[in-house]
């Protein structure tokens, strides 16, 4: 295995922070409540199995350790690729510095088991080799969602379907048989099977996993819960006034949100979002109503029922964690910084926002065809596959001929201009106008006709391209965004990740794997 960095041109994540950033930042005095946040996860992760340098990190943070950390909601059988590599950022960084602070720092992985878009996790896709296609998994499952991915279980006969449609679209090779006995041995609660996959990958790096919607971690949260619900309109405002800054500094507006209260309410089996409207609290799904006092006496009692929006998460986060960095995609970064002035009203100081890493993974197949073809990986990630492909059928083309239809269309056009000066009525003019858009309508069909022929004569080098953008470039965009894990490890090993963890140096250049 080779790792190689591309620069980044476009310097879409910005520089890397000095170390004095960091240093700074892990001088911040602990949350008093560390200890509890320590048990909460012990007992969380204990069914799992933990390894020694899990203990030893849950140790660390019940002293008030800093975290290095990330979420992401969990997907089918973990997916896309670019949640692995969240995971993998998080332990690189918090490696190097536990190195530079010369002291323990913990990876964290938040999974947002609160949230209930099923639509956006129930799916996977998988790379065909023998169609040179991707092939879309789904959940068998013809049933509704809408409470939290946490409450979730499916069923044995959907989960069995589930798998032996995701196992038939791996090419069998020495790992799918292990594949399959690993995803069949998974609980059938939804985060759980997410819990279960990640612990197997990366217990080893010492990774310590929450799920949010954990009830244990909810009574921890329900003091602040409280404090979110009783300040909300001073909270929105901050919202509001960090939001408008961000725009006016040319920033895109990234957070979308129809509420001012920032917090759901789990009511009717339903995850419903408050909102505060003539003095009462409502719920987007419901008729009634609420007060302030009753709501925060279903907090004390409940806390179960209540979780976060996309405003109030990284607060929550925040407060439960004594955060050095938190690692995000490009978009999470971007909304972020939007709630700089939510953060200023709790008094707590942002975190450090440190964007993932980036990884391409290149098969010992696809380094022989970009050789072949004279292909750069940088080019492909900057500019698509698809593009060169019509670069390369552009190159093919018959320029001669192309030139001379193109000029018989201009001389159609004067000399049936000449015809229409001679035509005594209305109607031979509309009839010479028919007849030069049959003209036109013939051309166009030779010209479809002549690239469909094109393509046929250079077949070969055109399924060639398609293997190297299925499998670079899938879908106009960057392979971590569509590829399954399970895919790499089907084609490798069950360490490719935990070797990537230890090889790899942080960084905000894309990273290319050659296996």
């Amino acid at each position: 295995m080779e790792i190689l960095t591309v620069k980044d041109q476009e310097k879409c994540y910005g520089e890397e922070f000095p170390q004095q950033v960091f240093k700074e930042r892990s001088a911040l005095d602990p949350h008093h409540h560390t200890q509890q946040l320590a048990d909460i996860i012990t007992s969380y992760m204990e069914p799992l199995g933990m390894t020694e340098n899990q203990r030893n990190n849950l140790s660390a943070l019940s002293q008030g350790a800093p975290v290095i950390i990330g979420g992401q909601q969990a997907g089918l059988f973990i997916s896309p690729l670019y949640t692995i590599h969240k995971i993998i950022s998080i332990i690189v960084l918090a490696k190097e510095q536990s190195e530079q602070l010369n002291r323990p720092i913990v990876p964290v992985f938040w999974i947002a088991g609160e949230d209930h878009d099923f639509s956006e996790v129930n799916h996977a896709y998988i790379y065909d080799k023998s169609s040179v296609a991707l092939k879309k998994i789904k959940v068998a499952t013809k049933r509704q969602v809408e409470t939290s991915m946490s409450d979730f279980i499916v069923t044995d006969e959907e989960k069995k379907d589930t798998i032996n449609d995701f196992i038939s679209a791996l090419e069998e090779t020495e790992q799918t048989k292990h594949i399959y006995q690993l995803l069949s041995s998974l609980p059938n609660r939804w985060t759980d099977q997410f819990k279960q996959l990640v612990h197997e990958l990366f217990k080893n790096s010492g990774l310590l996993l929450i799920d949010s919607n954990d009830q244990s971690f909810r009574r921890l949260e329900k003091e602040t819960f409280k404090y979110l619900l009783k300040y909300h309109e001073a909270i929105h405002n901050s919202f509001v006034t960090g939001q408008e800054k961000s725009v006016q500094a040319g920033q895109e507006k990234m957070i979308e949100t129809g509420t001012n209260v920032h917090l759901f309410m789990k009511y009717e089996n339903q995850r419903q979002l408050l909102n505060f409207e003539e003095g009462k609290y409502k719920l987007n799904k419901s008729e009634d109503t609420f007060t302030r006092e009753e709501l925060l006496r279903l907090i004390d009692s409940e806390p179960e029922l209540f979780s976060n929006n996309v405003v109030t998460r990284p607060v929550m986060q925040e407060l439960m964690f004594n955060t050095l960095a938190f690692v995000g995609g490009p978009s999470e970064i971007k909304y972020w910084s939007e709630l700089a002035d939510i953060f200023s009203y709790i008094g707590r100081p942002m975190p450090i926002l440190v964007p993932r890493m980036r990884m391409t993974y290149v098969n010992q197949r696809i380094q022989k065809l970009l050789e072949q073809y004279d292909l750069e990986i940088q080019e492909i990630l900057m500019i698509g596959m698809k593009t060169l492909q019509q670069q390369f059928l552009t190159q093919e083309e018959n320029k001669q001929l192309l030139d001379a239809v193109r000029q018989l269309e201009h001389e159609l056009a004067g000399r049936f201009n000449e015809l229409q000066q001679h035509a005594e009525s209305p109607q031979v003019k509309q009839l010479l106008d028919s007849n030069l858009k049959h003209h036109y309508q013939q051309l166009d069909y030779f010209k479809t006709a002549y690239h469909r022929e094109l393509r046929i004569k250079n077949e070969v080098i055109l399924r060639h391209f398609k293997e190297i953008e299925l499998t670079v470039n899938p879908r106009s965009g960057l392979q971590e965004r569509t590829w399954h894990p399970m895919q790499l490890i089907n084609e490798t090993d069950f360490c490719i990740f935990n070797k990537l963890s230890d090889q790899l140096v942080y960084t905000n250049d894309q990273v290319v794997i050659k296996l």
